[in-house]
């Protein structure tokens, strides 16, 4: 059992205030059995009952006022049942009566206190020297008398040296006792501290673990929500793969197509080069004769031109014909004319002139024929110069006309041979593709079987994150158990006087609650000023409404967080001292692990202010809870960060309104400059509980 000074010494009033009753109530019974005797009167056994019961309700009402465990409350036991052992004495003449104070001095030991019991003795024994004088000099003087006398006062002195004796030997053996305990329990207490220590280590161990244990299974979940929409995507990309393979093969089929086109464009080519070629030697051959036509039309022009001069020598020699004609027939006619006037004599020469007449005639008549046939060959002549002249014109727009043709011939054969050789760049880059799609139709098969193969893994993966899943949930639950252990040797600790108001510290939040009818759970939370003699001061001017506004009889009990514990104190005092108020607290408090609170992830930047120097980080948050929080940040300030206070103000968190949070780093992960960082709350946030749970669901 725990020791409680407060307890014991309700205990030892209870005790002595029972003894009094009975004392009291078999003395009220033994006297009105004498009254019904007719040993004592009525009035006598009214002021008896007076005497005897009256002090018994004072000491009803001290206890009352000033509480059962009160100190004054023995005062008043002496005092009361003194006067009513003193009156008994006066008025009996028993010899026994003077035993009544042996139950009443009994219980004094209850109270472990030599001069209280010393001063006690005393005055018994001045009541039991009055009570024996009395009877003196009332005539009980006899021998037998002063001997019965005597054993009285001796039996009350040995009785008190003896409660006397007992209780100093009892003190001394306690105090050695308790100077051994105290020795072994100082070892106790540092060994205690120690596993105190090492038990909160292990909470915030085990805590970390948890929470890592809650972001792994976190994680393991979003990587089985991954690899399930890998292997959906898988199975997509494997239909792909075979609507891809089923297209390259079309592809392939439509390149040997391809193929085989350019190679019939090919051979068309070849033999276009070879027509052109052919056409080309053809429009040289033209262009030759072409070239002989232009001479041989220049030199029939030529010999036009030599006829044209000789016919028009003929047509001068035909006028020269036709003149010698005329003068022939002009001769004729004078020789006629002489042959007449010499009459028979120029007979003969008459014939003659006949002859020469009529030949000059036919000359004439054959000189008409030919100038009308050399009139016709003119105008033929004539024509025939045109016509050759309309060749020539027509050979000379021709001869253009071939070289154009042949120019364009030669171009076109050029351009066939430039088309062949790119079709032959095109014949080996559609091969190229050709093996190249075949390639990638291996390839594609290839990748084909890797997808199979990887969505297998992916599965196989599937099957084992959601063991580790299971695993983790073990492990979850381990940890609670662990979590539990230790917080109930935790408790067990606080229970054994190792945990108290020595373990707040100034600048703790706290929380005062009322627990009466008419302000039931009302809760007021401050900050500690100062600890001393292990009471608490808070500051008088903020807590003023909540305590004056409470009746003066109201209950309160205090809340504190410590470490990762909350301390709970019942019927705590408080009392105002000019500027504070000084809640005094007694006992061990009841000591119970905080509460685990889920945990939401969250992906909002963050402002952290670290350590007493107040220097500003950003980072992001991780999760959130009603009891701590997880944020990244990549400063190298957070590696020695556990064991720090921070607050974090996080972006964009309509719930908070700009307010930071307040806590404690109690880890910090370094994963190539990142750091993950793990924070518990100095108080946990019943609105974040509420808003994670009804994110969560």
């Amino acid at each position: 059992m725990e020791y409680n000074e407060e307890y014991f010494a309700e205990s030892a009033n209870r005790k002595a205030m029972a003894i009094w009753a009975i004392l009291g109530i078999v003395l009220s019974a033994a006297y009105a059995l004498e009254i019904v005797k007719g040993l004592r009167t009525v009035q006598y056994y009214i002021v008896f009952v007076l005497v005897c019961w009256i002090p018994f309700i004072v000491g009803l009402l001290v206890l009352k006022v000033k509480g059962r465990a009160t100190k004054y409350y023995r005062e008043v036991l002496v005092i009361g049942y003194g006067i009513f052992y003193a009156f008994v004495l006066m008025t009996t003449t028993s010899q026994l009566a003077f035993t009544y104070i042996m139950p009443i001095a009994s219980m004094l030991i209850l109270f472990k206190d030599t001069k209280f019991m010393v001063r006690c003795g005393v005055e018994s024994v001045i009541v039991l020297l009055i009570f024996i004088i009395k009877n003196y000099l009332g005539g009980m003087n006899a021998p037998s008398d002063v001997t019965n006398y005597e054993i009285q006062l001796a039996a009350i002195i040995l009785c008190y040296v003896g409660f006397i004796l007992s209780s100093n030997h009892l003190t001394k053996s306690d105090a050695a006792m308790l100077n051994s305990v105290k020795d072994n329990l100082d070892r106790v207490i540092t060994t205690i501290q120690q596993v105190k220590t090492a038990s909160n280590s292990v909470v915030d161990g085990v805590t970390v673990v948890r929470e890592l244990a809650d972001e792994n299974k976190e994680g393991a979940g979003a990587v089985v929500d991954s690899m399930q929409e890998v292997s959906q995507n898988n199975d997509v990309l494997g239909g792909r793969i075979d609507s891809s393979l089923d297209m390259t093969e079309d592809i392939a089929r439509q390149v040997s197509n391809v193929v085989e086109l350019t190679k019939r464009i090919k051979e068309i080519i070849e033999a276009s080069v070879q027509h052109a070629d052919t056409s080309t030697k053809d429009l040289a051959e033209v262009m030759e004769s072409t070239n002989m036509m232009e001479q041989l039309s220049s030199e029939i022009e030529h010999i036009l031109g030599e006829f044209r001069q000789q016919f028009d020598m003929v047509k001068q020699e035909t006028g020269t014909i036709e003149n010698i004609t005329s003068q022939t027939n002009l001769l004729a006619l004078n020789a006629s004319i002489e042959a007449a006037r010499a009459g028979e004599a120029g007979k003969g020469f008459a014939v003659v002139a006949d002859e020469i007449r009529n030949l000059s005639m036919g000359t004439q008549s054959s000189s008409g024929s030919i100038l009308e046939a050399l009139g016709h060959l003119e105008h033929t002549s004539e024509r025939m110069t045109e016509s050759v002249t309309e060749i020539l014109k027509l050979i000379q727009e021709t001869l253009s006309s071939m070289t154009a043709v042949n120019e364009s011939v030669t171009t076109i054969a050029a351009d066939s041979r430039e088309l062949g050789s790119q079709i032959q760049v095109i014949d080996s880059a559609i091969s190229q593709v050709e093996v190249s799609n075949q390639n990638m139709v291996d390839n594609m098969q290839q990748v084909r079987n890797i997808m199979e193969t990887v969505t297998d893994g992916v599965k196989n993966s599937e099957t084992t994150t959601k063991s580790m899943l299971g695993k983790y949930e073990e492990t979850s639950k381990n940890v609670l158990h662990i979590e539990q252990v230790v917080g109930k040797l935790i408790e067990e600790l606080g229970a054994g006087g190792f945990m108290g108001a020595d373990d707040i510290k100034a600048g703790m939040s706290i929380c005062v609650i009322a627990s009466g009818e008419d302000r039931k759970n009302a809760e007021f939370k401050t900050r500690v000023i100062k600890v001393h003699d292990g009471n608490i001061l808070i500051d008088a001017e903020s807590a003023k409404d909540f305590f004056e506004s409470g009746d003066k009889h109201q209950i309160y009990k205090l809340q504190a967080i410590v470490d990762n514990e909350m301390y709970s104190w019942d019927n705590i005092r408080i009392h105002k001292e000019q500027n504070v108020y000084v809640l005094s607290v007694s006992g061990n408090p009841k000591v119970v692990n905080r509460r685990k609170y889920p945990r939401l992830s969250i992906q909002n930047s963050c402002q952290i202010i670290l350590g007493p120097d107040a220097t500003a980080y950003r980072g992001t948050m991780l999760n959130i809870s009603a009891g701590g929080c997880a944020f990244t940040v990549t400063d190298p300030a957070f590696a020695t960060a556990p064991g720090k206070a921070m607050k974090v103000t996080i972006d964009d968190f309509s719930l908070l309104q700009g307010k930071p949070l307040e806590g404690i780093v109690i880890r910090s992960t370094n994963d190539e400059g990142c750091y993950t960082v793990g924070c518990r709350l100095i108080e946990d946030n019943d609105a974040i509980c509420e808003y994670v749970k009804t994110k969560m669901h």
